[in-house]
């Protein structure tokens, strides 16, 4: 390429402009580098030579597909005409849309053939984008929601939008040139207050209407300084009418609503998340024991076990959740340890955050206390029913054991000395057998206060027996801590519940107990002490503890109220021992000096009336006594036959029915001795179907009543008992008394 053709090359790729030439078939014969930049293509795709990008195409101004004949340059050589700034656009492979202007020159020869057409493409996309963006701009002055004022710096009103128009109601035209102040509420002067400035300062202001009401403005005010309009004050408002009326109303329905609270005496405790304020109705304070005018939260007055729990179901609160109701702890200003039940709710502002808190308290005191004596009698029903069969089922072996035992040795005190047997080592050994036994048996003697099945079933009940068997009970706890001194002097009986006593008892003692350290046994000292002062019966259990001081010495009845740590009593054991005092006619009473020790004293007055006990007492006749003896354990009647047949008339009955056989038969005895726990035909089923004259001479012996029916026999029918196991002294008492009838 030489001469005018290589110049023309030249000057082509130095314009700016996209140039393309085609012939007059439409073929490419030159172009620019620029075209190729601009289309997004090589020359060889241009040429026709590589397939385009499947992601490329020519579109229409309005982005649909432009057909080829719909080309400028197509369309120029159909038409022979010029085709001028044809807008059209081109999507690149990356996905980019460019804008292009296209025009078309055809080139015709000397003779009027064309020749060639001469495309031009101009790259108008920043243009555009700048125009569109402030069509943009206009558009959103014009139809935005909020209120836009351009005014000069002392408040002339240069332009409105639409919004301005249909807030206020008054014409466009009315506000131009006119002052913004002039439309001012007379008592709204913050607005005229504010010095403009280039960060934009927030203000309130009322603005007359058309129809001479006035409307809440919220404004943002700035300065700016433009080339068209110098210094300017560019105005935004929002109308907030609406929500200072729903604002004004919600707080007048926190006013009624806090009345509501108080006039319905709740417990109520509410928080301005967004302040940090709180409020607390008069009936909470109560609650919490705090004065009139004293701030406080929750979180301070919540047992420290409990604040993590509280914490979470904090966290769980959103408006429109509500989570179920918590159950805490709390203690009051004056230390009193509460249940208490809350509900949380959680509203949210005009914004959808959460903006208040309202907690309701329940006191829930009274009712847990009364769930928590209802599971403790319920624990100490089972373990009555499990103290009594176990009682049972050690007592009916144990007494063979004794009874045999007793023969043994009442045989080898009649024997003569015999060559190489050591009868005294022999002696001892029995001797050392029923020493064991009788532990045994006093062991399961202390289980008995604990084995009663109904809690309402009272009696006359011997104290000194009660504590004896307390002391059993906590002798594991005491060991270890303090020695035990005693002085169970004899006491007349008192009417009341057996087991519970035994309750109150080992209570004062675990307590005594843990009032002073482990492994110091020898230091410390626990006395118990039974007497009569008059017409009661005292029981008196001192220890040389840490004794109590004398600010909570008054509280140490009150229901959950314990100086341990949380989580390491219920507070209720004093308060129900109280209860149990109380209800048996009696009271309890303390004394204590820090560092001294404490003394509980149980006064209880003396049972009236005769009490119906077992008749053992042993009489001076003695002759030999017709006995019929009944009980299911063939061990048992073998071992009392061994025991006392030689000196009496045994009738041996191994059934309730061949017992009620033989009293059928008419057969005199002068004792009848039935087992109260048989199967088939229990003993009170003998009890009911024999004369009167035969349950004169009665008498049940039982290693434990462990049901209903047999405890409610014995509180009703008041019968002679003999517990097993049973001494041969004890056995002998009743058959000297049948003797003497």
């Amino acid at each position: 390429m030489t001469g005018p053709a290589l110049e023309f090359s030249k000057v082509i790729e130095s314009l700016a402009e996209g140039v393309i030439i085609s012939d007059a078939d439409g073929a490419v014969v030159k172009f620019n580098s620029c075209a190729l930049e601009l289309l997004g293509i090589t020359a060889e795709q241009l040429t026709l030579k590589a397939a385009f990008d499947p992601r490329w195409a020519m579109l229409r101004a309005d982005l649909s597909p432009l057909p080829a004949d719909e080309l400028p340059a197509a369309e120029a050589r159909a038409t022979r005409q010029p085709v001028s700034r044809r807008r059209l656009a081109v999507r690149l492979p990356q996905g980019e849309l460019r804008e292009i202007v296209v025009s078309a020159l055809p080139v015709f020869s000397e003779s009027g053939a064309l020749v060639q057409v001469v495309s031009i493409l101009l790259d108008i996309s920043r243009e555009v984008a700048v125009i569109t963006e402030l069509r943009i701009f206009e558009l959103f002055f014009a139809l935005s929601a909020d209120l836009f004022v351009v005014a000069t710096p002392d408040f002339r009103v240069l332009k409105v939008n639409n919004a301005v128009q249909s807030t206020l109601g008054w014409p466009s035209q009315t506000y131009l040139g006119r002052g913004l102040l002039e439309l001012l509420h007379p008592d709204d002067v913050a607005l005229t207050l504010v010095e403009p400035s280039e960060v934009p300062r927030e203000v309130t202001a009322r603005l007359r209407t058309a129809d001479g009401s006035y409307r809440s403005i919220g404004w943002q005010v700035a300065r700016r300084s433009t080339p068209q309009l110098g210094e300017a004050l560019f105005l935004r408002g929002t109308d907030v009418t609406q929500r200072l009326i729903e604002q004004r109303q919600i707080t007048r329905s926190r006013e009624l609503l806090g009345e509501a609270f108080e006039l319905a005496e709740l417990a109520v405790i509410e928080r301005d998340l967004a302040e940090g304020t709180t409020q607390l109705t008069s009936r909470l304070r109560e609650l919490l024991q705090l004065d009139a005018d004293a701030e406080a939260s929750l979180d301070q007055f919540l047992a420290p076990d409990d604040l993590p729990r509280f914490r979470a179901y904090q966290q769980q609160l959103t408006p429109g959740k509500a989570p179920p109701p918590l159950q805490l702890r709390l203690r009051t200003a004056k230390g009193e340890l509460r249940e208490v039940r809350l509900w949380a709710r959680r509203t949210a502002d005009e914004t959808g955050r959460a903006a208040r808190e309202l907690v309701v308290v329940q006191d829930v005191t009274q009712q847990s206390l009364l769930q928590a004596k209802l599971r403790l009698a319920e624990r100490l029903t089972s373990l009555g029913t499990m103290a009594a069969g176990v009682a049972h089922e050690i007592n009916n072996p144990l007494a063979f054991v004794l009874a045999n035992l007793n023969v043994v040795k009442n045989e080898l005190a009649l024997l003569p000395p015999i060559p190489g047997v050591d009868l005294v080592d022999l002696r001892d050994a029995v001797a050392e057998a029923l020493e064991g036994a009788e532990r045994v048996r006093q062991i399961v003697v202390g289980l008995k206060p604990f084995a009663r099945v109904d809690e309402h079933q009272r009696g006359h009940c011997d104290l000194s027996r009660i504590v004896e068997a307390s002391l059993n009970m906590a002798k594991n706890e005491l060991r270890h801590r303090a020695r035990v001194v005693k002085d169970l002097r004899p006491v007349a009986p008192v009417f009341a519940n057996e087991a519970r006593l035994g309750q109150v008892f080992l209570n004062l003692l675990v307590n005594a107990a843990q009032a002073m350290p482990d492994g110091r046994a020898a230091e410390n000292l626990v006395t118990v002490v039974t007497r009569e002062e008059g017409e009661q019966v005292v029981v008196a259990i001192s220890d040389t503890g840490s004794g109590i001081p004398a600010e909570v010495l008054p509280r140490i009845f009150d229901p959950f109220f314990s100086t341990k740590q949380i989580g390491e009593g219920t507070g209720l054991g004093l308060f129900i021992s109280q209860g149990i005092v109380k209800d048996a006619g009696g009271l309890i009473s303390v004394s204590s000096r820090p560092g001294t020790g404490t003394t509980f004293e149980v006064r209880l007055p003396i049972a009236t009336g005769t009490y119906a006990g077992t008749a053992t007492t042993p009489l001076p006749a003695r002759r030999r006594a017709r006995v019929l003896l009944v009980d299911d354990e063939p061990a048992i009647l073998r071992s009392m036959e061994r025991l006392f047949g030689k000196a009496h008339d045994l009738t041996l009955a191994y059934s309730g029915r061949e017992a009620l056989a033989l009293l059928g038969a008419k057969v005199e005895f002068d004792l009848i001795v039935c087992d109260l726990m048989m199967p088939e035909v229990s003993g009170i089923e003998v009890w009911e179907q024999v004369s009167a004259e035969q349950r004169a001479i009665f008498v049940f012996m039982t290693g434990g009543p462990f049901t209903e029916r047999a405890e409610r026999f014995l509180a009703t029918t008041h019968p002679p008992v003999l517990d097993k196991p049973f001494t041969s002294t004890t056995l002998e008492g009743l058959l000297q008394r049948a003797q003497s009838r």
